[in-house]
């Protein structure tokens, strides 16, 4: 039996689940917009190709759209007036010294979606989702240095630089996406969902 699919909703988007339905246009969104060459590709990103359908569909498996193994990860459509503008998802909550993290993945359907504030709004509440539904604490994302567009972004949704060198982010927190791949995180309080400061001492840039 399906999962329900519950939407999530904030000031001014939607998040609806995705479905199978949802993860042609999700790809798109990603491979073939007028947003792809800010995120993947030549000339900027030479070391990372667009992903084909095949390659896409291999990294994000039918958990993310039918929500059958919550746990393991999640795509939310973003929606504004019925309108879809993009995607959000959460990847494989893990748990680090009794406190459980995630890694959040974020793309707009293209650059008419952009400039609005929809993106910090939807990480955000997503973020609030996760902490309330599985107690997840420390929430990041890992933006190529060379996507400022995409740091201020999340600079907006709470996220800031962690102060460490690339060897000991990823010690921390698993694979870099890009070779100057930017580690920000957003920290939650342990005794409920509102957001505190997203570094320890020490963390700030």
């Amino acid at each position: 039996m399906t999962p329900k699919r519950r939407a999530l909703r904030g000031r001014r988007i939607i998040l609806s689940p995705a479905s199978a339905e949802d993860a042609r246009p999700i790809y798109e969104w990603l491979a073939c917009s007028d947003l792809t060459a800010t995120m993947l590709g030549p000339p900027t990103y030479p070391e990372l190709p667009v992903p084909t359908w095949e390659q896409f569909r291999a990294d994000y498996l039918d958990h993310f759209f039918d929500g059958s193994s919550p746990e393991l990860g999640r795509c939310f459509v973003i929606r504004v007036e019925g309108e879809q503008m993009g995607q959000v998802n959460y990847n494989d909550i893990q748990e680090r010294g009794g406190r459980k993290r995630v890694e959040l993945d974020i793309w707009l359907s293209g650059s008419a979606a952009c400039g609005h504030g929809f993106g910090p709004e939807a990480l955000d509440v997503l973020c609030r989702h996760l902490a309330e539904r599985f107690g997840v604490r420390d929430f990041m994302v890992q933006p190529s240095a060379r996507n400022p567009r995409a740091i201020r972004a999340y600079e907006k949704a709470g996220f800031v630089r962690i102060g460490m060198d690339g060897d000991r982010a990823r010690e921390q927190w698993g694979p870099s996406d890009y070779f100057d791949s930017v580690y920000m995180v957003r920290t939650f309080a342990s005794g409920g969902g509102m957001p505190r400061d997203g570094t320890r001492r020490g963390e700030r840039q």
